[in-house]
């Protein structure tokens, strides 16, 4: 058996059969906190080529380690790159980009949401490398934005359109009812009590529109009544030169 000691390292070699038959372990140094390695008989600073490749000396040391190894294990591991030649779980490009775009619906990014937030709010999630490239990632959240604006832009559309429609429901249900109500003479101000006790009179949200929309409605109504007196006219007219002709051919 021969002994060395250089740059505070020792190492027992040992040169009988029994050696090949040995098991490394890792121990910690307690004073410096470094790792050190033995079989029983020979010890080492390096790692022996026999512990990393075996997995039960990986066992071993994890089990023997003190609470650092514990800690360096309990860190929280980095997202791992999908290099070109690597894999993807996706099929295509375009099933990649749909991902993507799904992430940013997940995490609700809106229209307006600036590049460096996307990137803190999403990168932590795995659908992240679904685009391997800035670029193909700014072109997506570009894509997804414009797509996002249009449909917000459609959504609130149909709310003021059915906001319209619940308040106009509302003045043909009441204003009727509203004793002096007259088509083109009452004014807004006269009916608004009458109107503001229905909840449908806040589907709209400012007051202006829903003057504005009364006033739309009134006018119509006034209309509608100007066709109504002259459609009854007419009939009316029709009905007495018939009612002649009648009378001439009995006559």
């Amino acid at each position: 058996v021969a002994t060395i000691d250089k740059s505070n390292q020792t190492t027992v070699v040992a040169t009988d059969k029994a050696a090949a038959t040995r098991t490394w372990t890792a121990y910690t140094d307690a004073s410096s906190g470094k790792m050190y390695y033995s079989d029983g008989v020979t010890t080492t600073w390096t790692c022996p080529p026999e512990l990393a490749d075996s997995e039960d000396g990986k066992a071993n040391g994890n089990k023997r380690g003190t609470s650092g190894d514990n800690d360096a294990s309990q860190r929280k591991p980095k997202r791992k790159k999908v290099s070109d030649n690597e894999e993807t779980p996706y099929a295509s490009k375009a099933e990649a980009v749909a991902a993507f775009k799904g992430l940013l619906l997940a995490k609700d990014i809106s229209p307006t949401t600036k590049w460096n937030d996307v990137v803190r709010i999403c990168s932590d999630d795995f659908r992240w490398e679904a685009c391997t490239t800035v670029g193909e990632r700014k072109q997506c959240l570009a894509e997804y934005q414009t797509k996002r604006a249009n449909e917000l832009r459609d959504v609130k559309r149909q709310e003021k359109a059915r906001a319209k429609e619940a308040y106009q429901r509302l003045l043909t249900d009441v204003l009727p009812k509203v004793v002096g109500f007259a088509p083109g003479a009452s004014r807004f101000m006269d009916v608004r009590d009458s109107l503001s006790k229905d909840d449908r009179f806040y589907a709209v949200e400012d007051e202006t529109t829903r003057e504005e929309l009364f006033y739309d409605f009134v006018e119509e109504l006034r209309k509608r009544e100007e066709r109504s007196k002259r459609n009854k006219k007419r009939e009316t007219k029709e009905y007495f030169v018939s009612f002649l002709k009648t009378f001439e051919e009995q006559g």
